[in-house]
């Protein structure tokens, strides 16, 4: 087998484990969602100790995280407006 055909071979294994993990992702956003729950949403351009947490309305917030006791509530650091709302989503795979 040729390199490039290794190379090509790689690549569409990987594309589509990618394409997997995505779905079981939206499909368990779908899921906390519909059953009223929020959805965190991970960004590493965001503070490691803050997320963005999607809630059934459609609203998106970040939230700041006390990792020595989740227990403790979240504390809201923005309400996104829909607009910013949105461009997390798209960046993120999430579109309804």
């Amino acid at each position: 087998m040729s390199s490039t055909a290794i190379i090509n071979n790689f690549s569409n294994t990987y594309s589509l484990k990618i394409a997997s993990m995505q779905d079981v992702i939206r499909k368990l956003r779908s899921e906390d969602l519909k059953q009223g729950h929020c959805f965190m949403i991970f960004d590493e351009n965001l503070p490691e100790d803050q997320a963005y947490y999607e809630y059934p309305d459609g609203n998106i917030q970040i939230e700041k995280l006390d990792k020595r006791n989740i227990e403790i509530p979240r504390q809201i650091v923005k309400v996104l407006n829909k607009s910013e709302a949105a461009i997390v989503r798209k960046a993120h795979g999430l579109n309804y």
